[in-house]
């Protein structure tokens, strides 16, 4: 019997298989049965032939209930399931037993169904029809609520205007949501970190349209200057997208900033923003507006009306993580700094204020609202019980956790969080690989092997590190968990590892990457994990050249580093060569064919990587270079193989270039800065004075 994606909690081989089959049927008497019949019809996405009417075999879905009656108390099915664990069984689970003849689901919800079909899936043999193993199964996953932080709009129109998720049309969204749910995931927090993906028909300022920006034209090699406009903006479906994620049982949160990058109003209004004192030394303001105008706190109210009308079933607001306060007009001198000792008192005083209103403004437009916190992340990082407590307090009793410790910190601070607020309100942790992944560019490190001697960053996201947290989760029987997907395109892993242990997985990380991997691709799986461990990254603001600090990346290239670049150049043509034959052997999977573009753009990121080894070796020699003739050299060599590098980023991706809304320049990709700081040597007359920030998220660590 194959591998599955999550495992199956308790599960029994009876011995041979079922008859074969063309088709699957579901019949019963549970009072959602017209429901079921239309999620079957989803669940079959990706296998529409089972949707026919030829030589079918039916699934009979039936209530718990049914279950002692049939199989007794002494059974093996009395017994699989522990008693603290009985209740997310009765909501969430699922017996499974599929005979020669038919498969019985028994299960009470439609969740409970949503994921028996998904292992119903897993188990398919192909051959002359379709055919199952004869098993029987009892499965419920480990933590209620199983989230991902994904992106419909991240940092929109101050660091980026669309890449990835947030290119994404309705049937693009939809395919994902058919993923998620095999593999039983079943809350989406979608980011809004930025100019907003709605209609705002009372501030369209704030709207993601009509931002101007270059695009690569092939046809002509020259850049086009177009006007950008989401594509929920410009054919509404995220109403639509929820309604259809809600048939699949996955949750929708609005994943928001309390007081950042609230939409583009800030941008629209500059006299609205944080009043910065003389003489700051911090680059941006974060895009917070100032609370003692009474027209700030109109705004973000109309835009939780807003986003509560798109169908949310909540809202994840996230504290902007600057450990300060700066707002230094004389209101907000006069109310927030007003008995606080320090300037994180001033921001946590000033943001639970903000809290409490846009609190009563969204339950009061939709009572039943859950609305979740993502703060207190910023030192001291262990806590006492007093002083938990005493932020216990300061928020409603309702509001639930999407922070809770995790890095840096003993498992102990975590079960103190669990104590003092109840399981119930931990939705999340500090496991944000993927979120830290995606701020380099489109290079791919999400694994402590894939970069420049990441053992000795300072930074630990990585994904071990997200799974040595869920385990945690687990143990203290956590509500939820969050994982997050700022990019899905090459990041597939992440999202194995968040559905996996959030359904009680318990192998060790190395082993469950070669098990996710063998579930999933099957024969390819050997080759998917020798490119996964041997792709090197070294991210180009890595080279000494490159003067802008990057804190996602801090390690410079040494000489110490020449035999691992030796070896990257080396092992290149295998990759490449691996990479080929993985996409094409899943482009022509019509079950897996949805994965086939996560492995292009490891090879894209393969291809850049081999350029910048180039110019990795350059550097060495530019900083040992005796002569200025020698080191000129260096440096038009390099300004070459940084254009040939940007040429394979503007053929593969959308959005390349600066972003300058907020009047400081900022881009993902690093090509820009870097031949500022080339252009800068070789021109010294000619100096570029203003730098291009790698990303907005990086700019709160970057305090000079």
């Amino acid at each position: 019997m194959r591998q599955m994606m999550p495992e199956v909690k308790k599960i029994r081989e009876k011995g041979g298989y079922s008859r074969n089959f063309y088709s699957l049927f579901l019949f019963g008497e549970v009072p959602f049965l017209e429901e079921a019949k239309e999620i079957l019809h989803l669940k079959l996405w990706n296998y529409e032939e089972l949707g026919g009417s030829k030589d079918g075999i039916g699934i009979h879905l039936r209530s718990l209930g049914e279950i002692q009656e049939l199989l007794g108390e002494q059974t093996w099915l009395a017994k699989a399931v522990p008693e603290e664990e009985a209740g997310l069984f009765q909501k969430q689970g699922y017996l499974l037993d599929i005979s020669e003849e038919e498969i019985q689901i028994f299960t009470d919800t439609k969740e409970g169904l949503v994921y028996a079909l998904a292992t119903v899936k897993q188990l398919l043999e192909e051959g002359e029809g379709f055919c199952l193993p004869c098993i029987t199964a009892a499965d419920w996953p480990s933590i209620k609520y199983r989230s991902l932080s994904v992106t419909f709009a991240w940092y929109a129109g101050y660091g980026r205007f669309g890449f990835d998720m947030q290119l994404w049309g309705l049937e693009e969204w939809k395919q994902f949501l058919n993923i998620c749910s095999d593999y039983k995931m079943n809350q989406l927090n979608m980011c809004l970190y930025g100019y907003w993906p709605f209609h705002m028909k009372e501030y369209p300022e704030a709207e993601l349209r009509g931002l101007k920006m270059k695009l690569w034209n092939p046809e002509s090699e020259n850049w086009v200057e177009v006007e950008y406009m989401h594509p929920n903006l410009a054919e509404e479906f995220l109403p639509q997208l929820i309604e259809y994620g809600h048939k699949l049982g996955i949750q929708f949160f609005a994943y928001i900033g309390l007081n950042s990058y609230s939409g583009g109003y800030s941008n629209a209004h500059p006299d609205q923003r944080m009043k910065m004192p003389k003489d700051s030394h911090f680059i941006n303001d974060f895009d917070s507006l100032c609370l003692s105008d009474e027209k700030t706190i109109q705004y973000l109210k109309q835009s939780m009306r807003n986003i509560v009308a798109q169908g949310f079933d909540g809202i994840d607001f996230e504290e902007s993580e600057e450990a300060f306060w700066y707002c230094n007009c004389k209101t907000c001198r006069q109310t927030f700094w007003k008995g606080c000792k320090t300037p994180e008192e001033t921001l946590h005083a000033a943001n639970t204020w903000l809290l409490k209103i846009l609190y009563e403004e969204l339950k009061a437009a939709r009572p039943d609202i859950t609305i979740g916190i993502r703060a207190w992340r910023q030192p001291p990082l262990v806590r006492s019980e007093e002083l938990i407590e005493e932020m216990k307090a300061s928020i409603p009793e309702d509001v639930v956790l999407f922070w809770a410790p995790g890095q840096y910190v003993e498992e102990s601070e975590f079960e103190k969080w669990v104590r003092a607020f109840g399981r119930d309100r931990i939705r999340a942790r500090d496991t944000e690989a993927i979120g830290f992944a995606a701020g380099l560019g489109r290079l791919i490190r999400p694994f402590k092997w894939n970069g420049l001697r990441c053992e000795e960053e300072p930074i630990t996201q990585y994904i071990d590190e997200d799974i040595r947290q869920h385990r945690g989760s687990v143990k203290m029987h956590a509500a939820g968990i969050n994982g997050y997907l700022f990019e899905w395109y090459g990041f597939f892993m992440a999202f194995f590892a968040h559905a996996y242990y959030s359904w009680g997985g318990e192998k060790a990380a190395e082993d469950f990457y070669r098990y996710s991997l063998q579930a999933v691709f099957g024969g390819l799986a050997d080759d998917i994990y020798f490119v996964m461990t041997q792709m090197f990254t070294i991210h180009e603001s890595q080279l000494n050249i490159f003067e802008l600090e990057f804190p996602f990346a801090k390690n410079k290239v040494e000489e110490r580093d020449i035999p691992r670049i030796q070896e990257a150049i080396e092992v290149y043509p295998v990759l490449i060569q691996k990479l080929d034959g993985i996409i094409e052997t899943l482009r022509l999977d019509k079950r897996n064919s949805a994965f086939a573009l996560h492995f292009k753009k490891w090879k894209v990121s393969v291809m850049r990587s081999r350029v910048i080894y180039d110019m990795a070796l350059e550097s060495l020699k530019y900083e040992k270079a005796e002569t200025e003739e020698e080191r000129q050299n260096c440096l038009r060599k390099m300004y070459l193989q940084n254009e040939r590098e940007f040429e394979i980023i503007r053929e593969n991706y959308f959005d390349v270039n600066p972003v300058t809304e907020t009047g400081t320049a900022s881009c993902m990709i690093p090509y820009h800065e870097l031949k500022r700081c080339i252009l800068n040597r070789l021109y010294p007359d000619r100096r570029q004075e203003k730098p291009v920030y790698l990303g907005v998220e990086s700019l709160g660590w970057m305090w000079f």
